[in-house]
């Protein structure tokens, strides 16, 4: 592609992709990915990371920041990878359309109990949802009514998920994948995990942030700025990608996987009442920072409701991925009812 348009905006090159290796304590991790681009930073902050990282050294861990109860303090990351690309449309016109980041972590649960271990599906599901759950789903803001008397103080989600949550088998390992959709502001996310150790798993996050004129709310950027650009980077980038573990985390993952149960891949999903939610946030919103042609600044410029129902509907239908695992059993949870449900599920 030699120019962008801002519905199929230009990133970089993938054959400008250079080869990305981490040692994590014997484990081999390898992937290609372009150089970054920063669209408004000219610090070189990125790629900065370590190439050798000991997954069992305390000090490299920072606490994972959450304002619920979930005991933040039994878990915590380190940063493994980080990179930005730029999207562009036309010069001039267009211009800046978004940008896709990447990064790569290695998340810690220090509190498993005694016979568990991430490399047991079950456990890797329930500790996946927790860190989407910790950083994502109890992300609150503000919200309000079209009452002007109405004084209720709401507090809505400003994210949708897990959605589309499959399991793929990918160069020997077996990755749990979903995605969250934004629901007032911020970038789409997908997210990649695999365990590494009994307590570690490797998280790759993939942020979709995008950007044009007169549409400042995640429901009007789905009409101007395709994100399939930016998926197929991701793709690009996960289809080179290659986990070999050490010979001693390969065995006790073939000891763990042997066990009855833990092979087995349950699937994330939404309650009907977080969907029924994000419907209303969305379009409560779909108005946010757009006006709409032909109306005047104090007009009301939300989107159709039938509209938005039906972009969430189709936004939460599965798309199996290739090489996906036959979907399984699925389990909706919700952040009030976390704890009591997953213990039921398994």
């Amino acid at each position: 592609m030699l120019i962008g348009t801002e519905n199929n905006p230009k990133g970089p090159s993938f054959h400008k992709a250079r080869a990305i290796e981490k040692n994590l304590s014997g484990s081999r991790l390898v992937f290609n990915a372009p150089p970054h681009r920063d669209p408004f930073s000219k610090l070189e902050r990125w790629e900065d990371e370590a190439p050798s990282v000991d997954i069992f050294d305390e000090s490299i861990f920072k606490p994972l920041k959450t304002s619920n109860s979930l005991h933040p303090e039994s878990r915590d990351w380190s940063r493994v990878y980080s990179s930005i690309w730029e999207f562009r449309g036309l010069p001039l016109i267009h211009g800046y359309c978004g940008s896709l980041t990447m990064l790569v972590n290695i998340n810690r649960v220090k509190d498993l109990s005694i016979n568990e271990s991430l490399f047991d599906n079950r456990v890797l599901s329930r500790e996946a949802y927790l860190q989407l759950l910790s950083s994502k789903l109890h992300d609150f803001h503000e919200g309000h009514s079209d009452d002007p008397l109405d004084l209720t103080p709401y507090r809505w989600p400003s994210y949708l998920g897990p959605i589309n949550c499959q399991w793929l088998a990918h160069n020997g390992n077996d990755w749990l994948y979903f995605e969250s959709q934004p629901l007032v502001s911020g970038g789409e996310i997908v997210s990649w995990q695999t365990a590494i150790d009994d307590r570690h798993y490797l998280s790759c996050r993939f942020v979709i942030t995008r950007s044009a004129r007169n549409a400042g709310n995640p429901y009007r950027i789905e009409h101007r700025v395709s994100k399939k650009n930016f998926l197929c980077l991701m793709h690009q980038i996960m289809n080179s990608l290659n986990l070999e573990l050490s010979p001693e985390a390969a065995a006790r993952r073939a000891q763990i996987q042997a066990q009855p149960g833990a092979s087995d891949k349950p699937l994330l999903g939404c309650t009907p009442e977080q969907i029924k939610e994000a419907k209303h946030v969305l379009y409560m919103w779909s108005g946010r920072g757009y006006q709409e042609e032909g109306k005047n600044r104090e007009d009301d410029h939300r989107a159709n409701p039938e509209d938005v129902v039906a972009f969430i509907d189709e936004r939460i239908k599965p798309r199996p991925l290739p090489n996906s695992y036959p979907p399984g059993e699925v389990l909706k949870l919700s952040p009030k009812s976390f704890n009591e449900e997953i213990q039921t599920a398994q």
